[in-house]
Parts: structure tokens; sequence; C-alpha cells
């Protein structure tokens, strides 16, 4: 049976552009359960700046290995299947990322709690022993039919707090590795544009400063670049695998942290670059990205931890997060 290898369109302009010597030169390239997947590196400009470029929903292509180079993926996919049945779901869990945090009729942020709702639906159907009931939500969630309306009353009640989104963004900043002089100096203009020395000081911020710096965000990310905040997220699914990319870990926990890692970038951007700087968002989110990629592989496990051990891990914490 041939294996599939996911890319997106976007790497052809990359190949054409850049024309790297080998693969990884802009691109990760991940074995999941489900397919090969290719993914943009963040850290390299020149794929920021197609990604800020391309303004309609990013495309992705589908290819398949010859049968006999299957063998090893499709063996190992099914290893992986008997150990963890949940991944049978990957796929169709990713395609509800995919669906959602594209539909640009509904606001960036706000496509975080149809994901909320999603996700935690997805999770309590198979904590409760009805995984059978999955396929079917999520086709129903994903339809153009389906009434997102009514699915945002459920968080009506829920009020923005920017000092948690603050507190919890600049965390994550600060515990990231600082491999180059530009994600010091990033750090560095953040705690200046908050009125202070560091992220010991981080009480002492001028809030309303920073409500100012958000609400400019806002219309940011709600303007014509738009699509910037969400292809870089998007990017970020794939890079991840979201929403499984540790079978330890239930797709609710995966959520989570896509929520901490979103968040993270909204408080960066907000304190550095909030008008929408082009030359500095590039600057922050490669930057960031190769902050990320030299924190190495407990991220992930990390924020996971750190949420589940302070008690803000559920679908009202997370709202909270993502609308502050």
């Amino acid at each position: 049976m041939s294996f599939p290898v996911i890319s997106p369109a976007v790497l052809k302009e990359l190949t054409e552009r850049l024309k790297p010597q080998e693969p990884g030169d802009f691109c990760d390239i991940i074995v999941s359960s489900a397919a090969v997947e290719y993914a943009p590196r963040l850290g390299v400009s020149e794929v920021v700046k197609i990604l800020m470029e391309e303004k309609d929903v990013l495309a992705y292509n589908m290819t398949n290995l010859p049968d006999e180079q299957s063998e090893e993926f499709t063996a190992q996919s099914q290893r992986i299947l008997e150990m963890y049945p949940v991944t049978q779901y990957y796929w169709q869990m990713r395609m509800l990322f995919m669906c959602i945090l594209q539909n640009r009729e509904i606001n960036f942020e706000k496509r975080f709690l149809l994901l909320n709702y999603a996700v935690k639906t997805v999770q309590g159907m198979i904590d409760g022993d009805q995984p059978h009931l999955v396929p079917k939500f999520i086709e129903d969630f994903t339809s153009p039919q389906m009434d997102y309306e009514r699915v945002l009353e459920y968080f009506k009640e829920v009020r923005p707090n920017p000092a948690y989104s603050l507190t919890d963004g600049i965390s994550l900043l600060k515990s990231l590795n600082k491999p180059n002089a530009a994600y010091k100096d990033v750090l560095s203009s953040i705690y200046k544009s908050l009125g202070v020395s560091g992220p010991e000081t981080l009480k002492m911020a001028d809030i309303k400063k920073y409500l100012t710096m958000r609400k400019a965000y806002s219309e940011f990310a709600a303007g014509e670049k738009a699509h910037y905040m969400e292809n870089i997220m998007i990017s970020y699914v794939w890079t991840f695998s979201l929403p499984l990319a540790n079978p330890e870990f239930n797709f609710w926990e995966h959520f989570v942290f896509f929520c901490s890692l979103y968040n993270a970038i909204k408080v960066m951007i907000t304190c550095y670059t909030s008008d929408g700087n082009d030359e500095a968002f590039v600057k922050a989110i490669c930057a960031f990205d190769e902050a990320v990629r030299s924190s190495g592989g407990k991220l992930m496990r990390n924020i996971i931890f750190a949420a589940r051990n302070s008690g803000q891990n559920n679908n009202g914490d997370m709202a909270i997060l993502t609308l502050s």
C-alpha cells in the first residue's frame, strides 16, 4: 500500500526561489503515523516572507511513495496504531484544525474558540468510550451548514484577562534558549515596551500601554494582513505534527500546547511589532522559531505538564488565553 507524502504548495516556490542544497535547508521532513509531511522552517526569513505574500489559504499537495518504499512507513504506522488506537483519528483531526483555522468567515482568534469546543468534544467522546462518534462529528463540524455562531455562544461569558495572557506568554518566551542576538534583541525590546527591566519585574509592567499595543495587534490580526498569523500558525500545526505529535498526550493536551504557543507569539508580536511592520514581523518570527528549535523536543512536554500542574488546562482557561 502506498504511503502518502504531503507538502505545502509554497514549497514548490521555495525550491525555485531558494534552490536549497538539501530539503532541510528550508523545511522539516516529519514522518507521522499518517504520512511523510513537509513543513517550512520559520527560522528562514525567505520562508516567512513567502508565507506573508500568500494571501490565499495555504494549499497542500499529496503524492504517494512507490509501494517498495512505502513498506517501512506503513509497518511503522501499523505499529503505532496497535499501541495507540486513537491515532486512527490523526488525519481527521488534522483536517479539523486546517478547516477551522483557515475559515476566514470567522475572526482568527475566535477560530481558536471553535477548535476549543471541537477538540474538547472529541476528547470527551474518546474518554467516554465512544470514539466511533468522532468521524461523524468532525464531518458535521466542518460542513458549510455548521452554525458556528451557536458554538461561539458557549463562550459568551468568557472575559479577557490581559495580565494572565501576558504572564503566560512571557513565561514561555523567556523559557526558550536564546541561540542568537536576534532573539535576545526581540526579548529586550519586549521588556522595554512593557516598561520593565526583565521578566522578574513583569508585575511592574505598564498594563495600560500593553492594552494599547494589544488593541493595535487586534486591528493588525483582523486587517488586510490577517493571513500573516494564520499562515504562521498553520505552519506550526505541521511543524509540531498537531494534533497528535506524542500519543502519550491526548488530543486536548496537544491543543493546550497549541494555545500556549499562539499566545506566546501573540504577546511577542503585540509588544515588538503590533503595528504590523513587515521587517520586524519577519525578524521576530525567525528569531522565535530558532529559539524554539534550540530549546529541543522537551518544549511541548514542559508546557503540557506546566498547564496540568497549575490546573490551568481546561477549556475555560484556553478560551481566556486566546481571547486576552
